[in-house]
């Protein structure tokens, strides 16, 4: 048994050195590329396993400048086109066979400084490739990921869609006048966010709200994700609605009254209840307070 061990580890550590000396052998791959912002309406971002970092520019200019590996100088995992009144940033890793998959640290990182209040739509679509996001202004902010983490903070659009299959959303700091977040098994954490209308769905994931602000409509709903709702201040005016079949609910709010009362739903009102939460899961527990 301690021959196996030590053949094993003997084994691990060769094939680490062969694919760090692969990795050493991998040419940097650098560029840096600028564009005025008058006449651009759109930016599109395709990325597949690159992280993203998006902040904003004080200078009237959109820059984009990126860092990571090259494995064929032929083909460059990184292409900027300018089209009409859009710019389209993809990024695609290239087909490496095996020793890809245990490629160490990351490939690459992209950098997006954009001007304020700039554009009217800002799309990600996003595959494995962490974002992060700060102080970015924009009408439509539309972001579609498959694994990555997406950390936005200080975010201030008139509309924001987010899709989502397993990674997790952490939303902060931010304003937007209607928010729709739908995730698979990705968990939601929102933080500070004002939104009159708030629109969070989600399968298996978490969905956590913390500090929120009293809006017009908040609806969460889970399959068996647990549902948390913390208000900033005391609700003044509220219908609320909580249906679980978990028989797990729990509303903590000051002048609540209860209509319905069961272990499965509970129904009530906050004042004169013109603003609507409604949070509804399947088999997960339900928390508002």
């Amino acid at each position: 048994m301690k021959k196996f061990i030590i053949t094993s580890i003997m084994l691990i550590a060769i094939f680490g050195l062969v694919l760090s000396g692969m990795e050493k052998r991998l040419d940097k791959f650098v560029g840096e590329k600028s564009f005025d912002i008058e006449g651009i309406k759109e930016l599109v971002i395709n990325n597949e396993s690159w992280d993203l970092e998006f902040n904003n520019s004080e200078s009237n200019k959109l820059t984009v400048t990126f860092e990571g590996k090259q494995k064929d100088k032929k083909n460059d995992p990184v292409t900027i086109k300018s089209k009409s009144k859009r710019i389209i940033i993809s990024q695609q890793d290239e087909d490496g066979g095996f020793t890809d998959n245990f490629s160490f640290g990351k490939k690459g990182i992209i950098h997006i400084s954009i001007p304020q209040n700039a554009l009217d739509t800002l799309t990600v679509n996003n595959s494995y490739g962490d974002i992060k996001m700060n102080d970015i202004k924009s009408k439509n902010v539309i972001i579609s990921n498959d694994s990555g983490t997406a950390k936005i903070e200080g975010l201030s659009a008139e509309k924001g869609r987010f899709t989502s299959k397993d990674g997790e959303l952490s939303l902060k700091e931010s304003s937007l006048k209607n928010l729709t977040s739908a995730s698979t098994s990705g968990d939601n954490y929102l933080m500070n966010v004002n939104s009159p209308n708030m629109n969070i769905t989600s399968v298996d994931g978490e969905v956590s709200v913390n500090d929120a602000v009293e809006g017009k409509t908040l609806l969460v709903e889970t399959k068996s994700g647990d549902i948390t709702v913390a208000y900033k201040e005391v609700p003044t005016s509220l219908k609320i609605t909580a249906n679980s079949n978990s028989s797990d609910i729990t509303l903590n709010l000051d002048s609540l009254k209860l209509d319905t009362d069961t272990e499965k739903s509970k129904v009530g009102t906050i004042g004169d209840a013109s603003n609507q939460l409604e949070l509804l899961s399947k088999y997960g527990t339900i928390n508002a307070e």
